[in-house]
C-alpha cells in the first residue's frame, strides 16, 4: 500500500502536485502528520530523481507515460489478486435477503447510485493521468519537459494554498480545511 501511495505521490508532486499528496485523502487521518515547506521540496526532488530515467534533469512526457504504465501494471496485478474475494463480498452485498440468488430488484437497488460515482471519478480527472493534463500544467514554459524547478514550483504553490496560516507548515487540519474551501469554491461557481 505504501508503494502505491508513493507512486501516486510521484505523479502528483512532480507533475503539479506536491502537497496534493497530502491533500487528496478525505478526512484527517489519525496518523497524518504536519508537512513543512522544506519537506515538500525534498520529497519532490527525491521523486523527480526516480522519474527522470535518463538523468538529464528533465522529465519528458515519454518518461511520465512510462512511469504511468509501470504503476498501472502493478495496480492491475493487485486488483486481480483481490478480485476473488471481492466477487463474493459484492454478491453478498447485492443479495439483500441472503438467499443465494440475486433478483432483478436486488440488482437494480444495488446499482442505482453507480452512475453518479463513475461521473465523480471522471470529473476528478482520473482519465488524464500522469502524462495528461498534469504534465501539461507542470510544464510551465511549455518546452515539452518538466524541470525540477518547475516540479517544485507547482508543488510549493499547492503547499502554499494548504498552509492557511502561512507558518511554513501545513497541518492535516489545514489541508482538510483547504480542501473544503476549494470544494465550496467549485460548487459556488
Amino acid at each position: 500500500m505504501k508503494k502505491l501511495l508513493i507512486g501516486g505521490a510521484v505523479a502528483a508532486a512532480i507533475l503539479g502536485g506536491g502537497a496534493a499528496v497530502a491533500q487528496n485523502a478525505a478526512p484527517v487521518r489519525a496518523n497524518a502528520k504536519p508537512m513543512a515547506r522544506a519537506d515538500v521540496q525534498a520529497r519532490v526532488a527525491t521523486m523527480f530523481a526516480r522519474v527522470d530515467v535518463n538523468k538529464d534533469g528533465f522529465i519528458t512526457k515519454a518518461e511520465a507515460e512510462a512511469i504511468k504504465g509501470q504503476a498501472s501494471g502493478r495496480r492491475a496485478e493487485r486488483m486481480q489478486a483481490r478480485q476473488a474475494g471481492n466477487h463474493a463480498r459484492r454478491f453478498d452485498r447485492i443479495d439483500a435477503n441472503h438467499d443465494g440468488m440475486i433478483t432483478r430488484a436486488e440488482f437494480d437497488a444495488a446499482h442505482q447510485g453507480a452512475g453518479k460515482a463513475m461521473h465523480r471519478r471522471a470529473m476528478r480527472g482520473g482519465a488524464a493521468g500522469f502524462g495528461g493534463r498534469m504534465f501539461d500544467r507542470a510544464d510551465a514554459n511549455k518546452d515539452g519537459r518538466v524541470s525540477l524547478g518547475e516540479a517544485q514550483q507547482g508543488a510549493l504553490a499547492r503547499f502554499d494554498r494548504a498552509d492557511l496560516n502561512r507558518d511554513g507548515t501545513a497541518t492535516p487540519q489545514e489541508r482538510q480545511q483547504s480542501r473544503q474551501l476549494r470544494k465550496a469554491q467549485r460548487t459556488a461557481s
